[in-house]
């Protein structure tokens, strides 16, 4: 993690042409100027067809939540395994998914839209859902 200290400096993005009187640059102007100079290179995956494969069992087998979680794990969206895992627990608990639909839909918008910028191949991972 990179300190505010390390960060602002007289050498810091909106210093270098800073001219007596002129405003001292604001926390966000070098937070953009920063991001500026990243450049973030991003390739989508691929998943591979043994792991759809073993989506489309799960869901065939109306085990929904678990193949959603095993998505997740493929994703590494660490936050949303452990959201469906505890829906797994309170499907379990209950001995009814259709009581945990609700909360499901919502996390499926988050888990769908990271698979899509993730996974190069999200059509076909769709079409086993």
């Amino acid at each position: 993690m990179v300190k505010l200290k390390n960060i602002i400096n007289e050498s810091a993005p909106g210093y270098e042409n800073r001219q007596f009187g002129d405003p001292l640059p604001t926390l966000a102007d070098v937070a953009k100027k920063y991001n500026e100079n990243k450049k973030t290179i991003s390739e989508k995956k691929e998943l591979g067809s043994a792991y759809i494969d073993s989506i489309r069992m799960l869901t065939d087998n109306n085990n929904h939540t678990r193949a959603r979680a095993e998505l997740a794990r493929q994703i590494g969206d660490k936050r949303v395994i452990k959201a469906y895992e505890g829906l797994m627990y309170v499907e379990d608990l209950l001995r009814q998914a259709n009581e945990t639909i609700k909360a499901r839909t919502k996390l499926d918008k988050i888990l769908f839209a990271r698979s899509k910028k993730v996974f190069s191949n999200h059509d076909i991972i769709m079409s086993v859902f």
